[in-house]
């Protein structure tokens, strides 16, 4: 006896079905080497992006490249707000005569928004870079 092999529910309700349609239509109407209209990229980016890149490339016959460049193309970098960076100046305490003849060194302090100051202050005593520290953090 033969059988008859059908389609599961999940096939025909694919995401991926109506898609997967439209391009073989196109492709059917034309010459080849022709580009893919910019309406059937829209439309597969949304599915790469809803449904993950390889299964979009493979079930709509896309080229898994050129859907990743439109697909990373497309989406914003960062989530939060842009702060452009910034120069800040801060004026120091008076340097006390007392560490005159001591060795400097130098403090940096990063931020986890990635802002970064960096001391170098020949001289100076941990309580006399206190202020500044302050001042960076609170800022």
């Amino acid at each position: 006896m033969r059988t008859k092999k059908t389609r599961s529910s999940a096939e025909v309700s694919s995401p991926f079905t109506a898609l997967a349609a439209r391009l073989s239509t196109w492709r059917n109407a034309g010459r080849p080497g022709r580009r893919i209209p910019e309406a059937l990229w829209h439309a597969a980016v949304e599915l790469a992006a809803a449904h993950g890149l390889s299964p979009a490339s493979s079930r709509l016959k896309l080229n898994y490249y050129q859907l990743q460049r439109r697909l990373n193309s497309g989406r914003p970098v960062p989530k939060g707000p842009v702060v452009p960076p910034g120069f800040v100046t801060l004026t120091a305490p008076p340097l006390s005569l007392a560490t005159a003849g001591v060795d400097g060194g130098s403090l940096e302090l990063v931020r986890p928004s990635g802002c970064r100051i960096t001391l170098r202050w020949p001289g100076a005593r941990p309580q006399e870079l206190l202020a500044l520290v302050q001042e960076f953090l609170h800022s």
